[in-house]
């Protein structure tokens, strides 16, 4: 058996898995995403170091199985994190997660460079205050030093690499996901570097997501020496979970964030830089585009017109009420900014359209059709760059949702699949796993794992009435754009520079 350890942006889960993808125990722990500042997202590495530390122990002690039987343990992490070590090994900087925007500023600079497209070919990360290379830009301007005094530039997963095996190593995937690694040297970039203030000494090695580094600590109660397969981005392995790793087979995305994301046997940046592009494993690269806004704009739906409700049940039922289209209420779910294809982390949300006749169940459609519209607005840069779709398959707590779904199957006019599995990422890190054990030639050995789920058709009618409301979304959206950076000034007080 094998253990997948998934460490996400609010929580991480233990998933002990026999070696044909059937799940044998799990455990889990949340912890906070901590806002101290508009912008501002971040998380204390102690909490979920012991988040990680006590998943691991207690899904082998559920199994109730002996840790020798236990063959490897693989890593599924969030992406985009930065994280500053100092000499002694302590924390100079909490986890800045990929949903801080407080380098908005130093991605717009890059963006107004004549240059910018550029740098965008060499790492495949379009400017967006998500990536690490503008957060250590941000650090460089506001806490002059501080890098400089880091011996290590680097991120949750491979602090938890080093505590557990004693050695530093970042893989390719959540590599090419920080904007400083050139995708075509699959090396440390020397242009990006500068740009950021990094020495490549501060920087771990880079390696093979399916490379294995020997267990050295008692601290995942795990028998010493056991494998520990580095792993990979959780977006990316969601991708690798659901079986979309052939040509033609989309993964849409949908957990706090979302994604949409197509397979590609090379690197390939969109010309007009409107997608990201990582590394999988060779020849097994993703091309696609990110939503800050997934589940997270449901969530603040919930929390602010159902205080006190824990689940997501009376929001979905009340939506599941009102008519395609929300009776043309339409929203931008802008709430912590954006990402693909526009990226513009000063985007805040508006409703438009919104009159007296409208009631909270039109409102909760429209949240669950403002990401529906999201991923649809990344699904043709996609298909321009690599080709139609042939299949798109569901992944993420949306895929928990019928009813959300078939909204997302009648926007973009085709079928949605469903796997039979819902771990994803976990199911991910388990192909991972396996081919740095040795236990599969490669990752196309998921397709065993992966069981076929069930398929929503769409309804055309309904694809006519969306089709309609979805060109008014990008006019308005695009229409707004310019007006986010004088909002923005007026709520900080200050212009908006880097």
């Amino acid at each position: 058996m094998l253990i997948a350890l998934d460490l996400g942006t609010t929580s991480c889960r233990a998933i002990l898995f026999d070696l044909h993808g059937q799940v044998l125990a799990q455990a889990s722990r949340t912890y906070p995403l901590a806002t101290p500042h508009p912008g501002f997202a971040e998380q204390d590495p102690a909490e979920l170091i012991a988040a990680a530390e006590a998943v691991v122990p207690e899904a082998i002690a559920r199994a109730g199985v002996e840790p020798g039987q236990v063959l490897g343990l693989s890593l599924s992490t969030h992406m985009h994190s930065l994280l500053l070590v100092g000499p002694g090994g302590e924390f100079l900087t909490p986890v800045i997660t990929w949903a801080d925007g407080r380098s908005a500023p130093q991605a717009e600079a890059m963006r107004a460079r004549p240059d910018w497209l550029d740098l965008y070919q060499r790492n495949g990360c379009p400017p967006h205050a998500m990536y690490p290379l503008y957060k250590l830009q941000w650090l460089q301007a506001h806490q002059p030093g501080l890098v400089q005094r880091a011996v290590k530039v680097t991120g949750i997963k491979e602090v938890l690499l080093h505590r557990w095996s004693g050695e530093w190593a970042t893989d390719y995937s959540v590599g090419t996901a920080s904007g400083l690694v050139n995708l075509h040297r699959l090396a440390w970039d020397e242009w990006a570097l500068e740009l950021a203030g990094v020495r490549p000494d501060q920087l771990p090695p880079l390696c093979e997501p399916t490379r294995s580094l020997p267990l050295t600590s008692g601290r995942v109660g795990l028998r010493s020496g056991t494998p520990i397969i580095v792993g990979a981005g959780d977006g990316l392995l969601s991708s690798l979970g659901s079986g979309a790793i052939e040509p033609g087979v989309l993964a849409a995305m949908v957990g706090t964030s979302g994604a949409l994301r197509a397979p590609v046997s090379r690197p390939t940046p969109d010309p007009q830089g409107r997608l990201w592009c990582y590394y999988l494993a060779k020849e097994r690269w993703i091309l696609g585009g990110a939503l800050n806004n997934g589940g997270i704009a449901l969530r603040w739906f919930r929390d602010t017109f159902y205080p006190g409700e824990p689940e997501y049940d009376r929001p979905l039922a009340d939506a599941a009420t009102a008519p395609v289209g929300s009776h043309s209420l339409l929203l931008l779910p802008y709430f912590a900014g954006e990402r693909s294809p526009g990226f513009n982390s000063l985007a805040r949300a508006v409703w438009f359209g919104l009159g007296l006749e409208h009631t909270r169940a039109d409102m909760a459609r429209s949240v669950l059709e403002a990401v529906a519209y999201r991923l649809y607005s990344v699904l043709g840069p996609i298909e321009e760059v690599v080709g139609p779709a042939r299949e798109i398959r569901a992944t993420g707590g949306f895929a928990r949702s019928d009813f959300w779904l078939q909204i997302c199957a009648d926007l973009f006019g085709r079928p949605l699949t469903v796997p039979a599995q819902t771990e994803g990422s976990a199911l991910g890190a388990l192909a991972l796993g396996l081919v740095g054990l040795g236990l599969a030639d490669d990752l196309s050995a998921v397709h065993r794992l992966v069981q076929p789920g069930r398929r929503l058709e769409p309804d055309l009618a309904n694809h006519e009435h969306y089709a309609e409301l979805y060109a008014l979304y990008q006019q308005v959206s695009q229409s707004l754009q310019p007006h986010f950076r004088t909002l923005a000034q007026l709520r900080s007080g200050k212009d908006v520079t880097p």
